[in-house]
């Protein structure tokens, strides 16, 4: 399964944006909610102020924002990825997992919550998926590291038209202590991501 792993990849992006010395020149802000349309998928940004365009390219976007403690972050990404097929909810739960498990770096992501479950409220293949790590070398500033939690709600999909491919809804947060409105804010930045409606 060839997709990049949510904690690596959030956390890059989010690196990029909390270690810049000058984030507003090379990301651009985004309106709380702002829409960006797609012939693969739409992308709602959080409906929250100050969050940066880290990312967009051809296998996803990313947005980032800095928290009210030194080293803490949210980001909020859409991925997309190519998806070998499944028969079952099981078999898919298991490909997920198994993608999940193979990016994650023991070296780097101590684990200590992590469910992955079948969702099947939007018609099409999901898995919900929440991950507590304890981050061991987050980047805080371009000389500094630090342990520090990381906390990712996600929901990863099988896309029901180009149903070779599959997308993730991804919403997270680093920082010293747990972030009490992460599940509100992450469900509702995942139900922002939708496949466009299909005419006709």
């Amino acid at each position: 399964m060839s997709h990049s792993h949510q904690l690596v990849s959030l956390a890059f992006s989010v690196l990029l944006l909390s270690s810049c010395a000058a984030p507003s020149r090379q990301f651009p802000t985004v309106a709380p909610g702002q829409l960006f349309e797609g012939g693969y998928i739409n992308v709602k940004a959080p409906n929250s102020q100050g969050w940066r365009m880290a990312e967009s390219s051809t296998t996803g976007m990313a947005f980032g924002k800095a928290g009210r403690a030194q080293g803490e972050t949210l980001a909020a990404q859409l991925l997309m990825f190519e998806l070998q097929p499944t028969q079952t909810s099981e078999q898919f739960v298991a490909l997920m997992k198994e993608g999940l498990q193979k990016d994650t770096d023991p070296n780097r992501f101590d684990i200590i919550e992590s469910s992955s479950d079948y969702a099947s409220e939007r018609g099409y293949p999901c898995v919900r998926h929440h991950a507590l790590v304890s981050d061991k070398a987050a980047q805080t500033s371009p000389a500094t590291k630090e342990q520090l939690l990381l906390e990712t709600r996600a929901l990863y999909c099988r896309h029901p038209v180009r149903t070779n491919t599959g997308f993730a809804a991804i919403y997270s947060h680093r920082g010293r202590s747990r972030y009490p409105s992460l599940a509100e804010e992450a469900q509702d930045f995942i139900q922002g991501i939708q496949v466009p409606s299909r005419k006709p």
